[in-house]
């Protein structure tokens, strides 16, 4: 290295300590880390100097699952926090190491997947899906990846086993698109064929060739391995509710099979359907598509929002609540120029153009961001953020990116998935709390020129 770039190198390390330069503020001392949900507030680090952190600047895509998060970043790493076990209760089953660490442990700040066998970082990841015990991620070479929660075969590893760290899902290659939620995962595949395995409950998977029982004896089937889903080809995006999924078509219709209870799959009726049928005719010119637990939300090409399904907290939009579900798409009144739109447990979201996000529904753990705990049946927008790129209704959280690449996180907290070194829920945007970077990491591009 030159004396000329020594000198820059060390100009900009003495920027990242200066505290005129940090993003946020740096503390006298290593903070005490918060890892475990059991951990009192008072020995976590917020009681005492405030932590280092730093934004990485080049998230591009984030997501979450049952009290945890998952984001991806530019460099095709994969980082996670949250919730690290599985219901016990509910399924019989321990801790499920969905955060992918090699460990069963709580994170309250960001930490790195590993890799498979546990040994380095899990890399070269394009796209990543959470479920509501596992996580999905795709590599450039067009393989799946999965971790976590497996009681119902949502890994797609042939077996029942949970794991800590990344296992190749089995009989698929040349994956382009992924998507997921609750039990069950999606795929699709470079000859434009749709696969879903996991938890067949209702229908969900399409095309359940298996008849497999689940390892839990739960209701219905489950298929350990990717099966094809019948009747629909090339979709421009995939998405899966608690026990129902849709895709996009490319004529900008949709299509929606399984769970019909509370009318999610929108075609008019009360009925499962256990392999595709089409939303009602009266939704059209579709241009995104986000399931939540039993409702679903579409945004069409005229910057309009469409929801249908459950209705119970109000997340139709409607401006009441309703224990009937709504069988046929409604438009959400007083909304336009979304780009994007995103179902949570009980509650909507979207982002409009102008980088703002509202939200309607259940708000029991903050989640609608609008700095109260009460639900709404009617658009309510988030306190403070703006300039939003990316954002993501999951569970009873929320995640955002700004344009200035900080991740921002709402709603449950207890587990730690808003990332922001605590354990409470927040009923306004907190800051996700990267670890500030190493200072060797501003030598690489200096000494890499």
């Amino acid at each position: 290295m030159t004396a000329r770039r020594l000198l820059i190198a060390l100009s900009l390390a003495l920027l990242l300590v200066s505290p005129r330069a940090a993003t946020a503020e740096q503390p006298n001392s290593a903070p005490i880390p918060c890892n475990s949900a059991s951990a009192a507030p008072a020995t976590c680090a917020q009681a005492g100097a405030p932590a280092s952190f730093s934004t990485p600047f080049d998230i591009i895509s984030i997501w979450g699952g049952a009290r945890e998060a998952i984001a991806l970043r530019r460099d095709g790493t994969v980082w996670t926090w949250g919730l690290n076990s599985c219901n016990p209760n509910k399924f019989g089953v321990g801790p499920c190491g969905k955060l992918g660490d090699g460990t069963t442990t709580d994170r309250h700040v960001p930490v790195q997947v590993h890799g498979p066998g546990n040994v380095g970082y899990l890399s070269s990841i394009t796209a990543i899906m959470g479920g509501e015990h596992d996580n999905l991620a795709l590599r450039a070479d067009g393989t799946l990846w999965a971790w976590g929660g497996n009681f119902v075969g949502q890994l797609g590893t042939g077996n029942f086993v949970n794991t800590e760290t990344p296992v190749q899902v089995t009989g698929l290659i040349s994956v382009t698109k992924l998507g997921g939620r609750g039990y069950h995962s999606l795929a699709v595949t470079a000859d434009g064929k749709v696969w879903a395995w996991g938890w067949n409950k209702q229908g969900e998977l399409g095309h359940d060739t298996t008849g497999q029982l689940c390892s839990s004896n739960l209701y219905g089937t489950c298929s350990t391995v990717p099966v094809q889903v019948v009747g629909i080809t090339n979709p421009l995006t995939i998405t899966g509710g608690g026990f129902f999924s849709m895709a996009l078509m490319p004529d900008h219709t949709v299509m929606a099979w399984g769970a019909n209870d509370d009318r999610e799959l929108g075609d008019g009726s009360y009925t499962d359907r256990a392999v595709p049928v089409q939303v009602s005719a009266v939704l059209s010119h579709v241009v995104n598509i986000s399931a939540g637990w039993t409702h679903a939300v579409a945004l069409t090409d005229d910057g309009k929002v469409w929801t249908w399904g459950d209705n119970f907290e109000g997340e139709i939009g409607n401006g009441v609540t309703s224990t009937q579900g709504i069988s046929v798409p409604f438009q959400v009144p007083g909304l336009d120029n979304v780009i994007g739109v995103s179902g949570g447990d009980g509650f909507t979201g979207v982002l409009k153009a102008d980088g703002t996000v509202w939200t309607w529904g259940y708000n029991l753990y903050g989640q609608l961001g609008d700095a109260t705990f009460s639900n709404s049946s009617r658009p309510v927008q988030v306190h403070g953020l703006d300039q939003v790129k990316l954002f993501a209704a999951r569970d009873y959280h929320d995640l955002a990116v700004k344009q200035d690449g900080s991740a921002w996180a709402w709603g449950s907290g207890t587990n730690g998935e808003l990332g922001d070194n605590q354990i409470t829920n927040s009923a306004v945007p907190v800051q996700v709390q990267f670890a500030a970077p190493p200072l060797w990491w501003l030598w690489l591009p200096l000494m890499e020129r």
